[in-house]
């Protein structure tokens, strides 16, 4: 199933792509840090009518929001105001990954927008500081050594770790060669992601006391425990949340996954 493209303008006067279809209730779709809107075409292809479905490409012929190195939650907050203007009304959030810590923002900062906010392990990485100091110190010593290897031009050795982490050990290296280059030749494009994730001025604990709408939130039974620390403390401090484990499942279950990431969000937002 293709979904046809289009181009909005956002709030701050930037441009954003989206892949739409579909007629109904809005859903967002919001993708990981690494990945693109193509994460989610197999949830599309499963997903019943009487929905409008639609997929954030947060970077553009390549690049994000904004300036390289200094981004911010904001700049992609700002994609998704651009999309909630386009359909005139709330919409249900969905974000996984980078995006579940996009959707987390943009709940906190304008909950006009979302009506019902749907979250695949969050990667609000700012929320462990002072919570679990195991789980921070881990995702800190990934990023850490990501970024001793990217500055030195390591770029094999910097995402064969990264993808490992999320995919299981030995994943990067079972790719074919030319999926291998031709995502690294991406990701240099994208420059240091990190900073926006640790970002406490953006996502904190005060933040998600305040979030207006229900809020699933949606993990794997084989995840990190650095995602499984962050999803439960998405569900101890947003005031209405529910929780689906999918059983099997690491992180990327939009890709691995999909059927059962599937009933799980139609699951929720029935309940």
């Amino acid at each position: 199933m293709v979904a046809p493209a289009t181009t909005l303008c956002t709030p701050l006067g930037r441009r954003v792509k989206v892949l739409e279809y579909g007629a109904g209730r809005p859903v967002v779709f919001l993708h990981s840090g690494v990945g693109s809107a193509g994460e989610w075409k197999q949830v599309f292809s499963l997903w019943p009518q009487g929905y409008r479905l639609i997929a954030i490409e947060a970077y553009r012929e390549g690049t994000g929001p904004g300036v390289a190195g200094r981004r911010s939650l904001d700049d992609y907050a700002d994609q998704v105001y651009a999309v909630a203007q386009h359909v005139g009304v709330a919409v249900w959030l969905v974000g996984f990954s980078w995006g579940g810590a996009t959707a987390l923002r943009v709940a906190t900062a304008a909950p006009e927008v979302v009506d019902s906010l749907s979250v695949i392990e969050p990667e609000a990485y700012a929320l462990l500081r002072n919570q679990d100091a195991d789980a921070y110190a881990q995702i800190c010593g990934l990023r850490d050594r990501w970024r001793t290897q990217a500055r030195a031009g390591r770029w094999r050795e910097a995402f064969e770790e990264f993808i490992d982490f999320y995919n299981g050990p030995g994943s990067f290296a079972r790719w074919p060669a030319p999926r291998r280059e031709a995502f690294l030749a991406v990701q240099q494009s994208r420059g240091d992601l990190w900073d926006v994730l640790f970002d406490d001025s953006r996502l904190t604990l005060d933040g998600l006391a305040r979030v207006a709408a229900p809020v699933h939130v949606v993990e794997g039974s084989q995840t990190s425990a650095v995602d499984h620390a962050i999803c439960e403390l998405v569900r101890r401090h947003v005031p209405y949340a529910q929780h689906t484990l999918i059983d099997g499942s690491g992180h990327m279950m939009p890709l691995t996954h999909p059927e059962s990431l599937t009933r799980a969000l139609l699951a929720g937002i029935d309940r």
